[in-house]
């Protein structure tokens, strides 16, 4: 509803103020109001039950002459009530109050806490057979419970081919070669025995770090053997071992799970060291068909070979692949 305008304005016969007189109508009542031309309300009067409320009872008369002028037929009893109070003065028609938009509701902020990191063992610590010298412990404690101790203690000392036997022959040779690889520490290489990789029980004999590069060895003790070996395939006595495959399968293996770890490129090399348990490796090398990728090394072999290698790695690089190569979780 549009804002009431004044219907006229008349001047006091005692003090010439002006009055203005605005008619009201809404919500079924009626009334005129009387102000000042400032606006400073002087009565008003209900159209309905002639009832006079005065703001400013001193002005009564001129109240009285501002209403006479309008032609209505306005009740005559005044009912004579007191100073208008504020809830009175507050029934003026006034501006509707513009709605407030609620304030927005802000989503709580969300914290995240930094990701505990993951723990893992250092695998620097580990010895060279570990492995392999549990696996023999275990095949050892199997045969007692299945044969007993006396017949377990007969396998042994006749050298019968046994699992516990070979594990444990193979535990030896690790042991062998780990300890000749260890001199390589005061060059610059970084030497890791025992290497578990994946969740199946395997593992690395020895994981070679340092300016020649990344290697990873595998060991393979065959006393008293004879070891052919030619593009594709090595012999042991006549009979063909997949070992080139596994070799290089353990290599490239090797060389994904460091790649990612460090963030670039890691080449591994693989290598086989096979111990025949002679004074003179029995080793044969077909010189013109050499398996391509694998290094094929005897015990004479080390730790010449790989401190005669040129530099690949410089010290910062070494350093960046040991400390991931070390920790176990790498390996996962």
């Amino acid at each position: 509803m549009p804002a009431p305008t004044p219907l006229t304005t008349i001047h006091s016969p005692t003090d010439g103020s002006a009055l203005t007189v605005i008619r009201w109508f809404k919500y079924g009542k009626r009334r005129l109001y009387v102000n000042t031309v400032d606006g400073v309300q002087v009565g008003l009067v209900d159209l309905v039950s002639g009832e006079r409320t005065l703001a400013l009872p001193d002005m009564a008369a001129a109240f009285e002459a501002a209403i006479a002028t309008h032609q209505i037929d306005i009740p005559q009893q005044y009912v004579p009530r007191h100073v208008l109070d504020e809830p009175t003065l507050a029934a003026q028609p006034q501006p509707l109050p513009q709605p407030v938009a609620p304030a927005p509701v802000l989503p709580a902020p969300i914290v995240l806490s930094p990701s505990p990191e993951p723990t893992w063992t250092d695998l620097a610590s580990n010895v060279p057979g570990q492995a392999a010298r549990a696996r023999a412990r275990e095949e050892l404690a199997d045969m007692r419970d299945r044969k007993g101790a006396f017949l377990t203690f007969l396998a042994r000392g006749l050298d019968v081919k046994t699992d516990e036997r070979a594990w444990r022959v193979g535990a030896s040779g690790e042991e062998t070669v780990g300890g000749r690889l260890e001199k390589l520490r005061g060059d610059g290489w970084h030497i890791l025995h025992s290497v578990p990789i994946g969740n199946r029980g395997s593992d690395i004999d020895h994981v070679l770090i340092g300016p020649g590069g990344v290697y990873t060895l595998n060991t393979k003790t065959h006393p008293d053997s004879k070891i052919w070996v030619g593009k594709t395939v090595v012999k042991v006595n006549g009979r063909n071992q997949p070992y080139l495959r596994k070799s290089r399968f353990e290599a490239d293996r090797a060389a994904k799970l460091l790649s990612a770890a460090v963030g670039w490129q890691v080449d591994v090399t693989p290598a086989l060291v096979f111990l025949t348990g002679t004074f003179i490796p029995q080793i044969t090398i077909k010189v013109k068909d050499k398996p391509d990728g694998v290094i094929i090394l005897d015990r004479l072999d080390l730790p010449r070979y790989f401190r005669k290698r040129q530099p690949r790695l410089t010290p910062s690089e070494v350093g960046q692949v040991f400390e991931h190569a070390r920790r176990s979780i790498t390996w996962c």
